[in-house]
């Protein structure tokens, strides 16, 4: 549930960073949302890897690690798109339709 409210806020940031520079969004959600879920992965694989637990008694201990990681790499993500360029609005490309 929490994990969810989290990419919310970071989608909600992200959308608002690229309105501002003129950029489209998409790509960076994209992003955000392909390493969140990558980087919570190989985090829990690495912990059960290096701690040899069992799945059934680690999982909890192993969400934790992964959560933060993941969180780390939204924020990662949130400041890449703050040091991209602005884009002009004069340099949009608007489709038009003429009668």
């Amino acid at each position: 549930m929490l994990e969810i409210l989290a990419i919310g806020y970071f989608t909600k940031k992200i959308r608002t960073i690229a309105d501002e520079k003129n950029i489209k969004p998409s790509k960076w959600i994209w992003r955000l949302v392909l390493t969140w879920f990558g980087v919570e992965i190989v985090t829990i694989i690495l912990f059960f890897t290096l701690t040899n637990t069992n799945i059934d008694d680690g999982i909890f201990m192993a969400v934790l690690p992964a959560l933060i990681m993941a969180a780390l790499s939204a924020f990662y993500t949130v400041e890449q798109l703050k040091k991209e360029l602005n884009i002009p609005s004069d340099d949009i490309k608007t489709d038009t339709l003429e009668a």
